[in-house]
């Protein structure tokens, strides 16, 4: 089981957040808030891997994977 963290848009893959959550919920990832105090998250995935959001700081600071949407969709053929 991975735990995740999201920013930006899951468009165009999905609509919304919460469908391409239950898209991989299915496959076991968990979502999970990535925090400097008792950071449990695994991998941030959002719409720009080049973004400096204050999301996309954190997970450099504190070493989380980072990975697009559309990554994602492609691991877990949800792009078919």
């Amino acid at each position: 089981m991975k735990t995740y963290e999201m920013t930006g848009s899951p468009k165009p893959y999905f609509t919304k957040k919460e469908d391409f959550t239950k898209a991989i919920t299915d496959f076991g990832w968990e979502h999970s808030k990535m925090t400097k105090k008792d950071n449990k998250c695994q991998v941030l995935i959002t719409d720009d891997i080049t973004k400096s959001s204050s999301k996309m700081l954190l997970a450099k600071e504190l070493g989380v994977e980072i990975m697009s949407y559309e990554e994602i969709t492609e691991l877990f053929g949800l792009n078919d």
